[in-house]
């Protein structure tokens, strides 16, 4: 059992909460989207494109925070399936215009009611949900640009771990 009291406890850090949080959250959407294909990722840029508009890859990268790497494949297989166009800028042939199509739309609006209805049954106070996502967003941002105070050094450390 865990001892909520001490600080040192996993219950006690921000880090095993927030990667708990996401894994919870990661199989309630799995199971919201059933057998339709629709991942986390693909929802996220889905939602990224309808509330922002036409964006390039870079600017969309950041908008959802998700890496370009990781981005490029996941729009070529979007696009590929009609949900998202990818047109090459006139002005810059570098960039990329990501945007949503008609059948994108109707894909993120479906999945958004759907998620919503789930939402619902977990009865979530709405005005401490609010607070939550501002306290976790400023969170983030102050995380995003900051360094360690200190780094760990090897000579204070058992062996690395690499080939666990």
């Amino acid at each position: 059992m865990n001892d909520q009291s001490n600080p040192n406890s996993l219950e006690q850090l921000l880090c095993f909460n927030v990667y708990s949080m996401n894994l919870a959250l990661s199989r309630f959407y799995k199971v919201a989207f059933g057998k339709t294909g629709m991942t986390y990722p693909k929802f996220v840029v889905l939602s990224a494109l309808e509330e922002a508009g036409s964006l390039t890859v870079s600017e969309l990268s950041k908008y959802a925070g998700m890496e370009s790497s990781t981005l490029s494949p996941l729009l070529k297989r979007m696009a590929d399936y009609g949900v998202l166009s990818r047109v090459r800028s006139s002005e810059d042939e570098r960039r990329v215009m990501i945007a949503l199509t008609d059948m994108g739309r109707e894909a993120v609006a479906l999945v958004r009611e759907v998620v919503l209805e789930g939402l619902k049954g977990l009865d979530l106070d709405p005005p401490q949900t609010s607070q939550l996502v501002r306290i976790l967003g400023e969170a983030r941002a102050r995380i995003e640009g900051a360094e360690p105070a200190r780094h760990l050094e090897f000579g204070r450390m058992p062996p690395p771990l690499l080939d666990c």
